[in-house]
């Protein structure tokens, strides 16, 4: 398991992406991909479908980093 300053490296080396999946938003986080479709369906959390997917924007992953979960 990563620490978060090994999660925010993480985040940072993919900072040129516009989008995350749920799966590796989770998995640099440091939570449970259910815990944030559960955030996406409460309307806490802003997600984008694109066909299938559910993609995270990356401004809500910084927000999240910043405000916290």
């Amino acid at each position: 398991m990563r620490t978060k300053v090994e999660n925010l490296t993480v985040m940072e080396q993919k900072a040129n992406r516009a989008a995350f999946g749920i799966a590796d938003a989770a998995q640099s986080l440091g939570v449970c991909p259910d815990t944030l479709r559960r955030k996406i369906s409460a309307g806490e959390l802003k997600a984008v479908r694109v066909g299938r997917r559910v993609l995270i924007p990356a401004s809500e992953i910084q927000r999240i980093i910043s405000e916290g979960l």
